[in-house]
């Protein structure tokens, strides 16, 4: 068994997964926050409800991709069986953005500290997850990790295996 995560736990039980580029995995999610924020525009709870349901599951939508994976042309799958992210998979993966959004609206409401607060969860997180996109070998990211998932470049895996 190989030490590295991203790879098959058994010889030919998944194709061999290549991280996808880094640029590519940060446009795809922009895309999906600025889905999520514009779903969030909707009035009353509709809005809040639905953007936070469009993060959660996203990534578990057709093919294991969301509107920002499939416009920039990557794909969301499984380490173990290299099969589309489901939509528990996705949950998983993409649970900290909820946290967020939780986080969101229990300290947003105190004037001026709220806001701060929030502020500086979202940035501490962000930053978490672009260092260890950026520094995994496999491109993991904290949910990734937990989910058993990976995103790669579905134009990769269209390819025919070379021997």
């Amino acid at each position: 068994m190989d030490s590295v995560p991203y790879k098959a736990v058994e010889e030919g039980q998944a194709p061999a997964l290549q991280k996808a580029p880094v640029l590519d995995r940060f446009i795809a999610k922009f895309i999906d926050l600025l889905i999520m924020g514009a779903l969030f525009a909707f009035p009353t709870a509709i809005g809040p409800l639905a953007g936070t349901t469009y993060i959660l599951i996203s990534d578990g939508l057709k093919h294991g991709q969301s509107l920002g994976k499939k416009a920039i042309g990557l794909k969301a799958v499984s380490i173990s069986t290299g099969q589309p992210c489901d939509f528990k998979q996705s949950i998983i993966r993409n649970a900290v953005f909820g946290l967020l959004i939780g986080i969101y609206f229990i300290l947003g409401w105190i004037p001026y500290v709220g806001k701060v607060l929030v502020f500086l969860a979202w940035a501490a997180v962000t930053a978490i997850e672009m260092i260890l996109v950026y520094a995994d070998e496999g491109g993991a990211r904290f949910g990734d990790r937990i989910a058993g998932t990976m995103v790669v470049d579905a134009r990769d895996l269209k390819r025919p295996a070379s021997f």
